[in-house]
């Protein structure tokens, strides 16, 4: 890409000739050199675009389930593409229907069929204190972009936190998934991790997610590697959420015991990452737990 890229032949041997891939690695890098500072934007669009095209290839084909309803012509929500008639039900609704005597049928005799995709909110909070450049940048990056790549139209929420927590997507707020990657790219990472207060953002994010916009409790989606060096013990926040999901990040055993302590009294599930570059494949097995309903552990 950047050889192919008009805008980058004169930005140096090693960007010009770099893979996409390449260049959302070494974003942060490339950003800070001096002569490069007209073509953040442009070296920022190519990283996300080789973010978001790892991550649809981890997700492959979208599968969006569905609710099945059954009602009286009438009854079903407006903008449905498609419905079908419930002869069944229609049938047993008026057994007059096919007698000798016929009264004039009515439109809500009729009885019909229709599938509504099913909605799920998830928060998003991430730990971006340690070191969150290069390829751990990149890799959260795609880890992010497969859940928002399989929930597209439903109440997403992005909080990344390290000496304090920043909102990068509210629930209700409607942007593309490109300019959400953009936002995560240009989060600084900075010194202490303040477990407690990204919690306190994550749940925050969630009452902010109304009753009728959902179908299901809000699943809440913890990336952290459980160690905290700002803050108290979050332990006691965890039983505040309607479940929540912990990503272990690295092998360090000594912050094990707190996030499985999370997730138990939050009412999901741990899941240990401890290669960095499992963790968009992990991230997808979140996915595949919420879309079967298993909205708590």
């Amino acid at each position: 890409m950047g050889a192919s890229d008009p805008e980058l032949l004169d930005a140096g041997a090693d960007l010009a000739q770099a893979s996409m891939w390449d260049i959302a690695v070494r974003y942060h890098e490339f950003k800070t050199r001096k002569h490069l500072a007209q073509k953040t934007k442009r070296l920022r669009q190519i990283s996300a675009r080789a973010i978001l095209e790892r991550a649809q290839a981890v997700l492959g084909s979208v599968v969006h389930p569905t609710h099945s309803f059954i009602g009286a012509l009438g009854s079903e929500p407006p903008g449905l593409s498609e419905v079908d008639l419930a002869l069944e039900e229609t049938l047993e609704a008026n057994p007059w229907i096919g007698s000798a005597v016929k009264p004039a049928i009515e439109r809500s005799d009729i009885w019909i069929s229709w599938q509504q995709i099913k909605t799920q909110s998830v928060i998003l909070a991430v730990d971006t204190s340690l070191s969150m450049t290069g390829e751990k940048l990149a890799l959260t990056a795609v880890a992010l972009a497969v859940v928002l790549l399989q929930f597209p139209e439903d109440p997403i929420g992005v909080v990344a936190f390290e000496n304090s927590a920043r909102i990068l997507k509210r629930p209700s707020e409607r942007i593309t998934i490109g300019e959400l990657v953009e936002r995560f790219l240009d989060v600084p990472a900075q010194g202490y991790t303040h477990l407690e207060e990204g919690m306190k953002a994550a749940l925050q994010l969630a009452r902010l997610i109304p009753a009728g916009a959902r179908s299901r409790p809000p699943s809440t989606v913890l990336l952290t590697d459980g160690k905290y060096t700002a803050g108290r013990d979050p332990g006691y926040l965890a039983p505040r959420f309607s479940h929540l999901e912990v990503l272990k990040m690295g092998d360090e055993k000594g912050s094990l015991e707190l996030c499985q302590e999370l997730a138990r009294r939050g009412r999901g599930a741990l899941r240990e990452v401890g290669e960095l570059e499992d963790l968009p494949s992990t991230m997808y097995g979140v996915v595949k737990d919420l879309l079967r309903g298993r909205s708590h552990g």
